[in-house]
C-alpha cells in the first residue's frame, strides 16, 4: 500500500509539474540517462530480474523521482513560514526523578520497594529539594545526596513538549527564572524535584518555530496531494501488483580478512567487505517501487528540501545509489 500510494505521488506530481513551473533540463536528462546506465552496469542479471529493471524502466522511475522532488519544493514553498514568538515560545525546565516503582532483577522477577525503601527514597528527594531550593544546583545536590546521576532539562510550550501533564501543571506554577517548586511533586510512582531553567528560552523557541514552519509545509503538501488523489481517476494494474513477492528477504555479508603488516606496526586486522556486490543483491521488488520509497524519505526531510536548488547532475547520481539501497 505505501509503495502505490508513493506511486501514485510521483504519477501526480508529474501530472501537475507544470502547475509549479517545473520542468527537467536537458541536462537533468542526460544525468538520468547516465545514472540509470551507471545502475544497470553495476548490477547483475539475475539482481536486474528480480527487479524487473531495464534501462526504460530505470530512467522512468529516475525521472518520477526527480520530479517529484522538484514540485515537492515548489509546493512546500508555498507554506506560511512566518511564526510569532508568542505562538512558538517555549519555557525549560530542570528537573530529576526519584523513582519507588517496582524493578526487574537479574531472573526477570518483578520486585517492589518496601515501605522503608519508599521512605528512603522520598527523604533522598526531600535532601535535593532542600539543597536546590538553598541555592545549591540540582546536579551538585544529586552529587551530595550520593546520587550518581544528573538532573534533565526540557522544553515545553502550549502545545508541544514531552512534559507529563502532572509535571507541566507544577511548572506553570513557576513564575521566574530559577524558582524551584515549593515541595516534591509526587506520583503514584515516585517524586520530582522541578526547577524553571528559564520562563522564555529563546533557543528553544527558534527551533520550535522551525518544527512549526516543516509542520506547516507537510501539512501543506498532504492536503495539496489529497486533493490531486480526490480529482483524478487512479487505476492499479492488478495483475502486475500481483507479481510483486514481499518475502523474499536478503541479507548484506561482509569478510573479515587478516592483513600482515610490517614488524613496526605488528598484526592488524582489516576487513574487506562485498558491499559494492551484496548491496546489489539486497534490491528487491521492482525499480519503481525501490525508487518509490527514496521518494518518501525525500518528503520526510522537509525544513531541508526547501533549501535545495534544482536537482543537479550530483543529485541525479546520487539517487543511483539511493534506488540500490
Amino acid at each position: 500500500t505505501s509503495i502505490l500510494e508513493n506511486i501514485e505521488t510521483m504519477v501526480l506530481s508529474e501530472q501537475h509539474m507544470e502547475d509549479y513551473g517545473v520542468s527537467l533540463t536537458e541536462e537533468e536528462e542526460t544525468a538520468i540517462s547516465d545514472a540509470a546506465a551507471a545502475f544497470m552496469e553495476g548490477n547483475e542479471e539475475d539482481v536486474l530480474t528480480a527487479m524487473s529493471a531495464d534501462q526504460e524502466t530505470v530512467e522512468r522511475a529516475m525521472t518520477l523521482y526527480t520530479i517529484n522532488q522538484k514540485v515537492y519544493i515548489s509546493v512546500i514553498s508555498e507554506a506560511d513560514t512566518e511564526v510569532s514568538d508568542e505562538e512558538a515560545a517555549q519555557k525549560t525546565v530542570r528537573y530529576v526523578f526519584f523513582s519507588t516503582g517496582s524493578t526487574t532483577d537479574e531472573e526477570g522477577n518483578t520486585v517492589e520497594m518496601t515501605d522503608e525503601e519508599k521512605e528512603e527514597v522520598r527523604a533522598t528527594a526531600q535532601q535535593v529539594l532542600d539543597a536546590v531550593k538553598s541555592g545549591t544546583s540540582m546536579d551538585d545536590a544529586l552529587e551530595e545526596a550520593g546520587e550518581d546521576r544528573t538532573s534533565i532539562t526540557a522544553s515545553y510550550g502550549e502545545d508541544n513538549g514531552s512534559l507529563s501533564d502532572t509535571l507541566k501543571e507544577a511548572a506553570n506554577e513557576l513564575t521566574e527564572d530559577g524558582q524551584v517548586a515549593d515541595s516534591l511533586i509526587e506520583i503514584d510512582t515516585g517524586y520530582y524535584v522541578l526547577q524553571m531553567e528559564s520562563m522564555f528560552d529563546e533557543e528553544a523557541t527558534e527551533t520550535r518555530k522551525d518544527e512549526i514552519v516543516s509542520e506547516r509545509r507537510s501539512d501543506h503538501y498532504t492536503e495539496v496531494t489529497d486533493g490531486w488523489r480526490e480529482d483524478t481517476e487512479i487505476t492499479v494494474n492488478e495483475d502486475l501488483l500481483a507479481q510483486l513477492d514481499f518475502d523474499d528477504t536478503w541479507q548484506l555479508v561482509t569478510e573479515e580478512t587478516e592483513t600482515e603488516t610490517t614488524a613496526e606496526t605488528a598484526a592488524e586486522t582489516s576487513t574487506e567487505t562485498t558491499a559494492a556486490e551484496t548491496t546489489d543483491e539486497t534490491s528487491a521488488e521492482s525499480a519503481e517501487s525501490e525508487t518509490a520509497e527514496s521518494a518518501s524519505e525525500t518528503e520526510a526531510e522537509e525544513a531541508t528540501a526547501v533549501e535545495e536548488t534544482e536537482s543537479e547532475t550530483e543529485s541525479e547520481s546520487e539517487t543511483v545509489s539511493e534506488t540500490e539501497a
